[in-house]
């Protein structure tokens, strides 16, 4: 289960929120750190709140400026996906390893190894093309946006109506100032918001998550989200696929060389049925080794020096 994803934060949450549906997914090389009531809460501090939905806009319009720092950066992906019986035993597991590279907003996998073995000469020849493939068809998207005023343009205003298409489907509680991975971060709840009619199936499965987020008020970024499906969720009126409630997944960021926030850890948990198959599986992804570019460094299948 891997997720080729929207580095953004709104588009990874709407894709987190699809994610059971489309058999895809995000994710230190610890295990993912504890945050709540557990983490190292600023105590008796009074300074005022952000506004959240406000900062959760400034969160979007940064991301541009984030792209460029990510984009500097490779890393290794280690995944690791389990099918599990209706007693939650595990059937099958598999694993895969990827070198993971950043492109505008788009993560761009490169496929090492499968089960702890590397890929064999025919299925690496066959893997090096469908990469490079895929790099150059991104790399041409980026530059043709970048010399396009219209296609920012447009890209920006499709940006800003998934934001507020969001804030209008959750409802933000309970901020309060807390540390996490040694940052200081501003934690709240989100829940989805009864009063708000969807316009389109993404916002009507959002609406149906709750959980809690955490952001870096600073750097505007996402460090950590846990959310779960507090309703049962149907797609194409169930025909499509449909969604347990309480299936779950965790999503967090690290903060690297003190500059960016870059995936480090994601849990899912999902049961439900995918047209007429049933599944039931837990996935985990981790993010390591992150080495930055130099200034020059050819992007591409083979990882910098």
């Amino acid at each position: 289960m891997n997720l080729r994803s929207s580095s953004g934060f709104f588009g990874s949450f709407a894709i987190l929120a699809i994610i059971f549906f489309s058999a895809a997914m995000i994710v230190s090389a610890a295990p993912p750190q504890q945050a709540g009531d557990s983490a190292s809460r600023l105590q008796q501090d009074e300074r005022p709140m952000p506004d959240i939905p406000a900062l959760l806009r400034d969160i979007g319009k940064n991301q541009g400026a984030l792209e460029e720092l990510r984009k500097l950066y490779t890393c290794h992906l280690s995944e690791e996906e389990d099918k599990v019986d209706s007693d939650g035993q595990v059937k099958s597991r598999a694993m895969k390893d990827y070198d993971v590279f950043y492109i505008g907003d788009e993560q761009v996998l490169h496929l090492l190894a499968k089960d702890g073995k590397p890929l064999d000469s025919d299925e690496k020849k066959k893997e090096d093309g469908r990469f490079n493939k895929r790099f150059d068809e991104l790399k041409k998207k980026q530059a043709e946006l970048a010399t396009d005023p219209k296609k920012r343009a447009k890209k920006e205003e499709e940006d800003e109506a998934q934001i507020s298409d969001f804030l209008r489907a959750e409802k933000f509680t309970n901020p309060r100032r807390e540390t996490f991975r040694g940052e200081e971060v501003i934690a709240f709840d989100f829940t989805g918001n009864p009063d708000y009619k969807p316009r389109k199936e993404i916002d009507r499965i959002i609406q149906k998550l709750s959980g809690v987020m955490w952001v870096d008020e600073q750097a505007r970024e996402i460090a950590r989200l846990e959310a779960h499906f507090a309703e049962s969720v149907k797609v194409g009126g169930g025909l499509v696929a449909s969604l347990q409630k309480g299936s779950n997944f965790v999503f967090e960021q690290e903060k690297i060389n003190n500059e960016v926030w870059l995936p480090s850890y994601a849990e899912v948990h999902f049961a439900g049925r995918i047209v007429f198959v049933k599944l039931k599986q837990n996935a985990i992804n981790r993010y390591t080794d992150y080495k930055k570019f130099r200034v020059g460094a050819t992007l591409g299948a083979t990882s910098p020096n």
